[in-house]
């Protein structure tokens, strides 16, 4: 046999590779690790330091606003967000460009294009009255839609529009004002074929969380809730469109009845008052105001630019968004959902001793509620707080401040609310989803050794005994009296008359605030205003706010970019299904016992 190399050769050879694929090996790591250190310290100091704008500010400005971008209570402080060069803007953000840009005489007008946004009611409103504080500075506002909503389901966007000078839609779209709507899942019949039994309580009538696991449909008292709930806010929107567009209110029920509404009919009956294509317009208002577009996230950055945050006194203000939970705060990803966890809220309080000068706490509530005991957790935690620095915490509730989330907002001394925000829900509910049925139907046996008469109370596998279940509802009574003595003594309502607003009925801020749960109709500035008149300071100049919770570092985002590829799949896989992730997480919202009523509003 022909060999190329001897076996002696060989052997050298080998050793020879070998050597060389080690260096290889190694100088390969090296440079990658060399690289991956770089690239770290290179992203660090991109994220962590100020860098300067990138764009030409003009003289005169109109300041442009895209209401259809994603807009969250708490800053999206994402690390892909970072690498485009996109600021962190949240819905205080907002507020607080167009309150900046009412007092900016560089700012001419405000532009807002808004076609399918995804704000709530509650955070429409806000808007709407910070439109009209710039309005009575002499400005303008001007909006434009592409259409409102896709063949009906933009309410809520021309309902923002309305309080605008002047709206403007572009050519063969509409107005698709069709008016509110609240739906709610009951999956009972399906939990009946697979075999799974729900076992749970409420404490009372109107805590109606549970009753789309155990009823098939609504019953009496969840209808009386909701409709007297979506009455509410329907003529609230009612009312302040009528005002806006100078109709009468019969007016726009009748248009409402007949929506979608196409552009030449909507401007016929004066819900519009151009159609025209967005560069064609945006090119006239330049023209005629003598002055340039300029968007909100760079004057967002401009202003970030030029503020002064040496020796100043300091306001909090701290974000509490998603649904409560015992442990740290979370983002779903399954659903997307974010979570406030108990142990991340007092981190963050213990974090705030550190911080010099702080007068005071504006704290923003947008919660379903959740967990009673994390609820309790962070409402005593926020006491011990405000008592140990001796500083006044003010309330604004968002959206929702529902259940758990009302419950935080007793820490408050004072408690905004926006007319149409959910809130109250005193009441609670708990049990357990049985699946002897559904092991049954797989032929699946549970054997159980129990030290102790009510070992594995809540086991799923088995059914409450009549003495579990006697104890299972003395606990949910004594939640239900912890919150009731809470919320009595905190309002200054006996505990006969809040019977009367208990026993878990909802109310919108309007309600509330006549019922005396809340204390005044208004949203974030309003809260910030009442602060500084507390605090005698007048105008907010003299204060600096600290944004709570914090930017993440670089690793957590690091982490949780890593993390969003399983929560883009499965929310992938969930549409293809014909799921809606927001369906789900109502429903996953049900193992607390301190949440609002699985619902939503289409509006």
């Amino acid at each position: 046999m022909f060999h190329l190399f001897s076996d002696a050769q060989l052997k050298e050879k080998l050793l020879l590779w070998g050597r060389q694929f080690k260096k290889i090996f190694i100088y390969f790591f090296f440079v990658v690790g060399l690289f991956s250190f770089w690239l770290g310290w290179s992203l660090y100091h991109y994220f962590s330091s100020e860098r300067k704008a990138d764009f030409t500010v003009p003289e005169k400005m109109i300041l442009t606003l895209n209401l259809d971008a994603p807009l969250t209570e708490v800053r999206n402080d994402d690390l892909l967000q970072n690498l485009y060069g996109q600021p962190q803007i949240s819905f205080f953000d907002v507020l607080n460009i167009i309150q900046k840009a009412r007092h900016d005489n560089r700012v001419s007008a405000l532009f807002v294009s808004i076609s399918d946004s995804g704000l709530g009611l509650a955070q429409l409103q806000e808007l709407r009255r910070e439109i009209k504080k710039f309005q009575k500075k002499g400005k303008k506002a001007y909006v434009y839609s592409s259409g409102f909503g896709s063949f009906g389901g933009g309410t809520g966007e021309y309902y923002l529009a309305s309080a605008c000078d002047e709206i403007i839609l572009m050519p063969n779209s509409e107005v698709g004002i069709t008016g509110l709507g609240i739906e709610i899942p009951f999956i009972r019949n399906t939990l009946n074929k697979i075999g799974i039994e729900p076992q749970f309580s409420a404490r009372y009538e109107y805590k109606t969380g549970a009753d789309s696991l155990t009823q098939s449909k609504m019953n009496k008292y969840y209808r009386q809730e909701l409709t007297l709930l979506g009455e509410n806010v329907f003529n609230q929107i009612v009312d302040d469109i009528a005002k806006d567009r100078n109709l009468s209110q019969q007016n726009v029920k009748a248009l409402i009845n007949r929506a979608p509404i196409f552009s030449k009919d909507a401007l016929n009956h004066k819900l519009i008052d151009k159609i025209a294509f967005k560069t064609d317009f945006i090119a006239e208002l330049e023209k005629s105001l003598k002055a340039k577009t300029f968007a909100a996230s760079n004057y967002f950055q401009l202003l970030k630019e030029e503020s002064s945050e040496t020796e100043k006194d300091k306001i909090v203000f701290m974000v509490l968004e998603g649904t409560i939970v015992d442990g740290y705060s979370n983002l779903d990803p399954l659903s997307g959902e974010l979570t406030i966890g108990s142990d991340t809220v007092i981190n963050d309080l213990k974090k705030l001793e550190k911080e010099k000068n702080i007068k005071g706490i504006v704290l923003r509530i947008n919660s379903p509620g959740g967990s009673y005991s994390a609820s309790t957790e962070i409402y005593n935690a926020l006491l011990y707080f405000k008592k140990k620095y001796n500083i006044p915490l003010i309330v604004s509730m968002g959206d929702y401040a529902a259940s758990g989330g009302y419950y935080i907002a007793m820490a408050g001394d004072y408690i905004f609310a926006d007319p149409s925000t959910i809130t109250a829900s005193i009441g609670v509910y708990g049990g357990k989803m049985v699946l002897s049925g559904l092991w049954k139907k797989f032929g699946v046996e549970w054997e159980r050794v129990a030290f102790g008469n009510n070992a594995g109370m809540l086991s799923p596998n088995r059914s409450f005994t009549p003495t579990e279940l006697k104890i299972f509802n003395a606990s949910l009574d004594n939640v239900y009296r912890d919150f009731t003595h809470t919320v009595s003594q905190k309002r200054n309502i006996s505990l006969k008359n809040l019977d009367k607003l208990a026993r878990g009925r909802v109310f919108t801020g309007a309600q509330a605030q006549k019922n005396l749960l809340v204390d005044e109709i208004g949203g974030l500035q309003e809260a910030l205003a009442y602060l500084y008149k507390k605090l005698n300071d007048g105008y907010q100049l003299k204060h600096q706010i600290v944004y709570y919770p914090k930017e993440k570092d670089l690793q957590q985002k690091l982490m949780e970019l890593i993390g969003k590829g399983e929560k883009i799949s499965v929310n992938k896989a969930l549409k293809a299904m014909g799921f809606d992730e927001n369906d789900i997480k109502m429903l996953q919202n049900l193992k607390y016992e301190a949440v609002l009523s699985p619902f939503k509003f289409n509006h």
